[in-house]
């Protein structure tokens, strides 16, 4: 098992420099291997296809990632992790927003912020509403927030959101009454 383990986290090596160089769609499989001293069998035992790598690179880096997280962080503290790891991986996260129709970076992180806004709109009607609504426009910032020249260290990053949203609130509020 570890030998196989080995083998996938070569691949994903491979994948992430050759992505430093070259749009996802100009990478072959046989370049993937090639970059990790494997053949093409080898990749096509352990992957289906690039996709399946790249979804294999965020479930099992970003879990372990978050392992590192005490048990007790919740909410904004969980969200400063998940940015962490996006900042860390920030070369391969942008390589991976020029995908034409991904939608990786939104996969791994829907459950975490989905979780987070489950608590805030526990007690409002139509609240899968407001939480589709929050959760394109949580997405949409990082994206934006990935695609800057130089983004921001995610902890001032996550102040900046914290700030704004709760900004736009009260904002909200007093044009509500």
């Amino acid at each position: 098992m570890a030998r196989s383990e080995d083998t996938r986290k070569a691949l994903a090596a491979s994948l992430k420099r050759l992505m430093g160089e070259y749009p996802f769609d100009k990478i072959p499989v046989g370049m993937i291997a090639d970059g990790a001293g494997l053949t093409r069998k080898s990749f096509y035992y352990h992957f289906a296809n690039k996709t399946e790598l790249v979804n294999w690179i965020l479930d099992t880096e970003f879990q372990d990632y978050l392992e590192t997280t005490p048990e007790e962080e919740e909410g904004w503290e969980v969200m400063e992790m998940l940015f962490g790891y996006l900042y860390k991986e920030r070369e391969f996260c942008r390589a991976i927003l020029g995908i034409p129709g991904n939608a990786y970076i939104g996969r791994i992180m829907e459950p975490l912020l989905m979780k987070c806004l489950l608590d805030i709109f526990d007690e409002i009607s139509d609240r899968d509403g407001y939480i589709s609504f929050a959760l394109d426009a949580f997405l949409a910032a990082i994206c934006r927030w990935l695609s800057a020249d130089e983004p921001e260290r995610p902890e001032v990053f996550i102040r900046k959101l914290r700030t704004r949203i709760i900004r736009l609130s009260e904002r909200c509020l007093m044009a509500l009454r």
